[in-house]
């Protein structure tokens, strides 16, 4: 045992000391934040050589006043005697002829190789809507119909009055309760995700630990006074230690953001903050469907959430690391591990596609199977997570993860002490299944 927390030690100590985690550890919360929020000040500001006026020339004199200048666009007749302007912040639409009787009579003529879409989209809503109501208005007189008829009608198909259907769950004693909607499978997808990238990221430097280790021949030196198990073990534990700092790291980062937010803008944003509030609560009401989301995403047992990522973070990572180690022991190189590793990364995949596919219908029988799979639960049941699963489908996915993991880690254990010391042979899988029969 102290030999084995040596090795725990030493992959910890030599993780956490060097420059790469220190800087992707203080770096990375401020990259997803930059991520996040870069595209959308990008869409807000507009850029100088953006196109801020359209010339039109409407050789009809019937479409021109259909379109509404804002802040951003502004639109400003041009006839034919005019000089037409040459600058990379306008551009000019010419309307040649009656679109009703020829669609292609509308040109759009700019520098940009690719105009705002933006702003062609209106044009374009624009001059659709009307052609319709000159039909419309042709048809109405050719039919004999009441014109405040054709208008009450269109009224009627522009109005953007939707039914949302409210979805209740019903359990076997009569009980209802509102179901959690799409919020909760995107915060599933989201965790997904995240269980994925972990077990990926941390089993590959299990892998890199083992090759640098036996092709430096280092690991000669260490078997002679370490037994195999120890130092496999040694490997998976420091390296599954360094990721969960790094977790409580992030967390701290993102508590320590929130607190100096709350001293800078505290007592004197009073006002402000309550201003932006009532602002915010005005757009949820406008919008349902943002209503229904943060609803969503309130009523789920984050409790439950975070129990759920503990517990099959440590089993899928115990259970794929100690795999990860075995192939990085049978391989000469980091080329050859990862040729190995081909398996395991499609079973791996497998469970991220399996699990976005199960947020489509998170009780389905798909999602079911395929969470009670050791190899697969770990990924798919954070899709699951979010949502009121049975207690013994829990326990039992939880039992078949860490059973599994530990069969691994003993069938790994025997492949591992032997592929250590195997040095210039490509080794196949069927030679590694002869090394299990090795006493």
């Amino acid at each position: 045992m102290k030999a084995l927390g040596l090795i725990i030690q030493r992959e910890f100590i030599s993780r956490v000391k060097t420059k790469t985690f220190i800087l992707t550890t203080l770096l990375t919360p401020f990259l997803f934040l930059a991520v996040s929020t870069i595209p959308a000040l990008l869409m807000m500001l507009s850029s100088n050589d953006d196109i801020s006026k359209v010339y039109v020339i409407d050789r009809t004199d019937s479409y021109f006043g259909l379109f509404q200048s804002t802040d951003k666009y502004e639109f400003v007749k041009l006839s034919d005697n005019d000089s037409k302007p040459n600058e990379k912040t306008t551009a000019i639409l010419e309307i040649s002829g009656d679109l009703n009787t020829n669609p292609a009579a509308a040109t759009f003529y700019s520098e940009k190789q690719q105009p705002p879409r933006e702003l062609t989209s209106y044009i374009n809503n624009v001059l659709t809507e009307a052609v319709r109501d000159r039909k419309i208005d042709d048809f109405t007189k050719r039919s004999n119909i009441e014109p405040h008829v054709v208008t009450d009608l269109q009224q009627i198909l522009k109005s953007k009055d939707r039914i949302n259907v409210s979805t209740i769950r019903m359990d076997e004693t009569g009980k209802e309760t509102e179901t959690l909607g799409q919020a909760a499978s995107i915060a599933g997808m989201a965790l997904t995700f995240c269980m994925f990238f972990f077990i990926m990221m941390y089993g590959q430097m299990v892998v890199q630990s083992v090759v640098e280790e036996k092709t430096n021949r280092i690991i000669e030196v260490i078997i002679s006074s370490v037994r195999p198990f120890d130092l496999m073990m040694g490997k998976i534990v420091g390296v599954g230690l360094v990721g969960l700092l790094q977790l409580l790291i992030w967390l701290i980062i993102g508590g320590g953001a929130i607190v100096a937010l709350q001293i800078l803008f505290g007592a004197g944003m009073d006002a402000t903050a309550t201003l932006e509030a009532q602002q915010a609560m005005a757009i949820m009401q406008d919008n349902p469907e943002m209503l229904s989301a943060i609803n969503g995403l309130l009523m789920v047992n984050w409790l439950q959430v975070g129990i759920c990522l503990i517990l099959y973070f440590v089993g899928g990572y115990l259970l794929f690391s100690s795999l990860y180690a075995m192939f990085g022991s049978a391989a000469n190189d980091s080329q050859e591990a990862q040729q190995l590793m081909m398996p395991l990364t499609i079973v791996l995949l497998l469970a991220f596609y399996t699990g976005f596919a199960a947020s489509q219908n998170p009780e389905g029988n798909m999602a079911f199977w395929c969470s009670l799979i050791p190899f697969t639960s770990p990924v798919v049941m954070m899709v699951r997570a979010p949502f009121e699963i049975p207690i013994w489908e829990l326990a039992l996915s939880v039992v078949l993860l860490y059973v599994t993991a530990v069969l691994m880690v003993k069938l790994a254990a025997k492949i591992y002490r032997v592929g250590i010391l195997m040095y210039g042979k490509k080794v196949t899988f069927a030679e590694m299944f002869k090394w299990l029969k090795y006493k």
